[in-house]
């Protein structure tokens, strides 16, 4: 793809999907009517063929995913979407959580509900992965026709023992490696992050080195696509990097504005990762700690470091200096265009955009809150 490719940025919000155009030099952006209105819009992705995938739920009719083949321009519903059968025991704590919002508040602390899609994800071999809540991992191999789920995970021997985040039990992080569609990654909250190195087969937790609390709460994961061993992650207890697929663990917090939590821990949080390969930068948005929820001070910044976390320096030219908004984990995205250009929302329904990682601008309009941000290139 050229340097003169014009890039399209999606944003899921709770009422509908914004959708962003740029020119060829994205300097200048156009925002369309909302997409999908009055649906919440929760993932999005986008696979080599053309086809976006879009996650929605409602609290009438639930679960569904929509597909367009006219790059946003209309929409059909898949027939397919993933499910738990019927009858399997779900968390009580998550159900107790996410309540309110199954359809028709059909509240059975005996049955596992699928109450959002949290992630979609193309691997490189085409594969459509989608991470939901309550915490499990489905693939669809025939571009969202047909799902099948990782049983090995979603019924994994640890299960009893994990607990919802705040927002519930979800698994909201995946990774895969393009040179090995048999080793993909899942983060879940709170539970940690597993890998398979058989295609899904079986899988292993992840987490030596991360600061367990009673357990591992995944906030956010990027990887480097060239060298997948090296994964950046920011947990509930820390900023940190792993050089060996997650096998061990190491802070990498240096230069990245601490918080005390609500526990009087001290470390690094936030929810927001990304990973640009062209220029081996990786991005994170640090905020005041768990009880506050946004950025340091109210001056909104976007950390980088270019050296494998072993310093991290802000960008924020162009930012504000009063944003009391969070940026959830699903709110980030890279268009790897070159330079790459990197976009990020706020649940104040904000939508940030920079060409070099140094300077940003506002995108038009103000949005119903941002829950995840797309971006490829046209």
């Amino acid at each position: 793809m050229s340097k003169s490719s014009s890039v399209t940025v999606l944003a899921g919000t709770t009422k509908g999907l914004a959708v962003y155009r740029s020119d060829a030099a994205r300097t200048r952006w156009e925002m369309e009517p909302l997409a999908l209105g009055g649906w919440k819009v929760t993932a999005a992705a986008r696979d080599a063929g053309g086809l976006t995938y879009a996650a929605i739920t409602g609290d009438i009719y639930g679960v569904a995913l929509m597909v367009s083949d006219d790059d946003c321009k209309t929409w059909r519903q898949l027939e397919a979407a993933p499910r738990f059968p019927e009858g399997v025991k779900g968390n009580a704590d998550h159900t107790r959580l996410i309540g309110n919002s199954l359809p028709f508040e059909e509240v059975n602390f005996d049955q596992r509900h699928l109450d959002q899609v949290w992630r979609l994800h193309v691997a490189a071999d085409g594969a459509l992965y989608a991470g939901v809540s309550e915490a499990g991992l489905f693939v669809s191999r025939d571009r969202g026709e047909s799902w099948t789920a990782f049983e090995a995970l979603n019924e994994h021997p640890t299960r009893k023992d994990w607990m919802p985040g705040f927002g519930g039990m979800g698994l909201h992080a995946i990774l895969t490696d393009p040179a090995n569609p048999q080793r993909i990654w899942a983060g879940i909250s709170a539970a940690g992050l597993f890998r398979s190195d058989d295609g899904g087969k079986s899988w292993e937790m992840k987490n030596e080195g991360v600061n367990n609390f009673g357990g591992w709460c995944v906030h956010g994961i990027a990887h480097d696509p060239a060298n997948p061993n090296v994964i950046y992650r920011q947990d509930h207890r820390g900023m940190y990097r792993t050089d060996d697929g997650g096998d061990t663990w190491v802070l990498i917090e240096n230069g990245l504005p601490g918080a005390t939590l609500s526990d009087d821990h001290h470390c690094v949080f936030g929810f927001a990762m990304a990973f640009d390969p062209k220029t081996n930068s990786a991005y994170a948005i640090p905020l005041q700690g768990d009880n506050f929820r946004h950025p340091h001070e109210g001056k909104l910044r976007v950390f980088r470091t270019r050296d494998g976390g072993a310093h991290w320096a802000p960008c924020g030219q162009g930012l504000p200096d009063a944003c009391y908004a969070n940026i959830l984990r699903g709110a980030i995205a890279l268009d790897h265009a070159d330079p790459c250009g990197i976009y990020f929302g706020t649940t104040a329904g904000q939508m940030f955009a920079s060409r070099d990682g140094e300077s940003w601008q506002a995108l038009p309009g103000t949005l119903p809150r941002v829950l995840s941000v797309t971006a490829y290139r046209s």
